[in-house]
């Protein structure tokens, strides 16, 4: 009689682990393929439409510009460099003290006498552009980026494909000079 208990309480055991199971997994009494062993599942995938993320599109539709904190650079001097351009007011740029509402982030690094900036997008991490000036002190450099930064957004928002534009004017003497050659 004893093991006869013992058996059924295994098995009540069994039972509700497999019941447990189902409705964790969602498979309690919902209409579905389950039902039907013959029914195939299928997974159906909906297009999305591709947002452009293109770096001149993305320079395009910035309206507000952070700097982030440098060690190599005095980050209110360079705001004040950058809004003495006229160029950020026309585009509609707008410079944020707080990096949560910018759409554009401003980071600069330094090796030897290179100050580097690189342009990101906050929302996709795309880097927009990036360049670099040669100075002797962060003073000087901030001067020399902030001509340098609007330079490289003229260009960027400029071109459609992110590169500058002179670069494409080239790729497009290089495009002529293969078609004189291959109709030959």
């Amino acid at each position: 009689m004893k093991r006869v208990v013992e058996v059924l309480g295994w098995l009540t055991a069994v039972a509700l682990f497999a019941f447990a199971g189902h409705a964790v997994l969602g498979q309690t009494a919902s209409a579905g393929p389950q039902d039907d062993p013959g029914a195939r599942r299928e997974r159906s995938r909906t297009a999305r439409a591709r947002e452009d993320v293109s770096p001149g599109s993305l320079a395009r539709e910035a309206r507000t510009l952070y700097v982030a904190p440098s060690d190599h650079v005095e980050k209110k001097y360079l705001e004040y460099k950058l809004g003495k351009y006229a160029e950020l007011r026309d585009w509609g740029l707008m410079l944020v003290a707080d990096p949560a509402a910018a759409d554009l982030v401003i980071s600069i690094d330094k090796t030897a006498l290179n100050y580097i900036f690189t342009l990101t997008d906050r929302r996709t991490s795309v880097i927009v552009t990036s360049g670099k000036c040669v100075a002797v002190n962060g003073r000087l450099a901030a001067e020399y980026l902030g001509k340098e930064i609007v330079k490289k957004i003229k260009d960027v928002r400029a071109s459609g494909d992110g590169r500058p534009r002179r670069e494409r004017r080239r790729d497009r003497d290089d495009a002529d000079d293969d078609d004189e050659w291959s109709e030959s």
